[in-house]
């Protein structure tokens, strides 16, 4: 725990040891803290319109989370899971207002953290509607493997995170073995090329052509 950020709100925080697959809390659960990862990898969790389950985004050792709605004084909206085995820390805070109180420096953090995530949210909302799902799968991929390159990422999380259909993914994926870029005799996702398929993206977003026409 980086003891600078955080010394000023030692004294508030709770450990816990959190399993695989554990729902740390619930959309629509009211905040009252935040959180701070020590170890392991969390996913956040939302329903798409059709109320598909969709990877929203993606924190990891050091990154805290949850503190948007705190500061807002809204409901979470959405849920984040355990991906691997976590320990983390929890913060019990009442609002923005406390904090500054506590740590001007940590609130300051946060708060910025809170606009670039908007910015990248906003990026990623410009991919999901203007972008085929080949170039989807090809940039989730390269985002995933670049930043998370300890996790063996699945065809269903690939799916959630670039808004794909996850069978959608298993076949494009077919097409990136067969063109290098994954490995061909590995049953999972397992890039052998990550700087390939950024050259593939770039042609294939401009012509469309390389690895076939699909837009599902």
């Amino acid at each position: 725990m980086p003891e600078l950020i955080i010394s000023n709100i030692s004294h508030l925080a709770t450990f816990s040891d959190v399993d695989k697959q554990t729902r740390i809390y619930r959309s629509g659960d009211m905040a009252s803290g935040f959180f701070y990862i020590l170890s392991g990898i969390v996913g956040l969790y939302g329903l798409d319109e059709q109320g598909k389950e969709r990877l929203l985004r993606i924190y990891k050792t050091g990154n805290f989370f949850g503190y948007r709605s705190l500061f807002t004084g809204q409901h979470y909206y959405a849920s984040p899971v355990a991906m691997t085995d976590c320990r983390i820390a929890y913060f019990s805070i009442r609002d923005l207002k406390q904090l500054r109180e506590l740590d001007v420096g940590l609130a300051d953090l946060l708060m910025c953290s809170v606009c670039e995530e908007l910015g990248e949210a906003e990026n990623r909302w410009v991919e999901l509607n203007s972008y085929s799902v080949g170039v989807r799968v090809m940039d989730a991929i390269h985002f995933l493997f670049t930043q998370f390159p300890q996790y063996n990422w699945t065809y269903r999380e690939i799916g959630e995170y670039s808004g794909s259909e996850t069978s959608t993914v298993i076949r494009f994926c077919k097409r990136l073995k067969e063109h290098g870029y994954l490995c061909p005799v590995s049953r999972r996702v397992k890039p052998i090329d990550l700087d390939g398929l950024q050259r593939a993206r770039a042609y294939y977003l401009q012509h469309n052509a390389l690895l076939g026409n699909d837009r599902h």
